[in-house]
């Protein structure tokens, strides 16, 4: 691939924007399309079940990222991926109305077009100057948190408003328009070679990658419950536990959450340019169990609510952005498999999201809401004091790897 010299000075809030079609391409089918089948008196089953398939891609995109570590430039990537996914999105949108099984096809193809933006976006940050690193991923992932949630709101709003073609139009549009920036991103054209070398040179990056220490480390942190914030997953269908009106329940888990998250991922980028990225994984943690435990044991009010789970926005963006962060410099100098190498640890880091969810609705079940806050504080506060450990015992070996990084021809 391109010698990365020239992508390396790249602005880190441009990746505030690039961030953005990554979460509008997932928002158009968690948040837009419930909303749009619902009001077409669809089934709440059928739509978890098209809404479950769709989103199968962000589980398993690592199998085909390898072909952004291909032959285009990351950030041609971005804007085809970017185009492809708004333009089944549209079609989505279209069909709404039709079959359903036709509808879920669109969705998957969307789903799984849109996230090569985030394997282009990861071998592009990768390739940052690491001491801006910690930046770039607090505003991509601004853009991808607070971008998605704003603009998902903003397509229900359309969706009140517009027929169904000229709502398919602007969700093209959202997910297109700021993809654009990748315009800007200055990457050389890669080098023509063979194709046999090429995929050599890609399997031997990963499989170094594989194979490091650096890389069972970040392991231990990844798949670990720490920074998972899963009761975002479940904030919306808390609000009657906490007395909590449907209006506020709308802005607190919707557009002013994703506001809040956006904010905390600026604050963890910050953090993670001035300390260590495993104690600030760390950190991470606690700040959300600290805010769980808020909201597991004050009274259960309108009040608590709106403060406790504000809070747990902002901890779980600080998480996001410390966790890309993390993941660029467990990865490294990857100079063939970026792309890949990002998504493989990306699509690692959703399952304590998904265990963490399934965990914290056990704990629903049996002590309701003071439970199930309980439970994400504990794993959230047990996992954090554990990995400060792993943290101080690994510091060391990683100073040395990345300075040998640094020197490396």
């Amino acid at each position: 691939m391109a010698d990365e010299s020239a992508v390396k000075h790249n602005s880190p809030w441009l990746f505030g924007i690039l961030g953005i079609p990554n979460g509008l391409s997932n928002a158009i089918i968690v948040i837009l399309m419930p909303y749009v089948l619902r009001r077409q008196g669809v089934a709440v089953d059928r739509i978890a079940e098209i809404v479950a398939i769709a989103s199968i891609p962000n589980v398993w995109y690592f199998l085909y990222s390898p072909v952004v570590d291909l032959g285009l430039r990351r950030r041609s990537w971005i804007l085809l991926s970017a185009a492809s996914a708004g333009l089944f999105a549209a079609l989505a949108v279209l069909s709404s109305a039709g079959s359903l099984n036709i509808l879920t096809a669109l969705l998957f193809a969307s789903g799984t077009i849109g996230s090569l933006i985030s394997s282009a976006n990861g071998a592009l940050l990768s390739f940052l100057d690491p001491h801006v690193r910690g930046r770039a991923s607090g505003w991509y992932q601004a853009g991808n948190l607070g971008g998605g949630t704003v603009g998902g709101g903003l397509a229900i709003w359309l969706a009140d408003r517009v027929n169904l073609p000229a709502l398919a139009l602007g969700v093209m549009t959202l997910i297109v328009l700021p993809a654009t920036a990748a315009l800007l991103i200055r990457e050389p054209a890669p080098h023509r070679r063979a194709v046999i070398p090429v995929f050599k040179d890609l399997f031997d990056d990963l499989r170094g990658l594989l194979w490091s220490r650096r890389t069972l480390i970040g392991l231990v942190f990844f798949l670990s419950p720490v920074g998972s914030a899963a009761v975002a997953n479940l904030a919306s269908g808390l609000g009657p536990d906490y007395h909590a009106p449907p209006g506020e329940v709308m802005w607190i888990s919707g557009i002013a959450g994703g506001l809040l998250s956006a904010l905390g991922s600026l604050l963890g980028g910050f953090v993670c340019d001035r300390m260590n990225r495993m104690q600030a994984y760390a950190l991470s943690g606690g700040l959300a169990a600290l805010f769980a435990a808020y909201l597991a044991f004050a009274p259960h009010t309108p009040w608590t609510y709106a403060l406790g789970y504000s809070g747990y926005s902002i901890a779980a963006g600080f998480a996001y952005a410390v966790f890309t962060a993390l993941v660029l410099e467990v990865m490294g100098r990857r100079h063939h498999a970026a792309g890949t190498a990002y998504a493989l640890f990306v699509a690692t880091g959703n399952v304590p999201i998904l265990y963490m969810t399934w965990l914290d609705g056990v704990g629903y079940r049996y002590g309701a809401v003071r439970g199930l806050m309980t439970v994400d504080a504990l794993a959230n506060g047990i996992g954090a004091l554990l990995l400060l450990l792993v943290a101080r015992s690994a510091a060391r070996y990683f100073r040395e790897s990345a300075a040998a990084e640094t020197i490396a021809p």
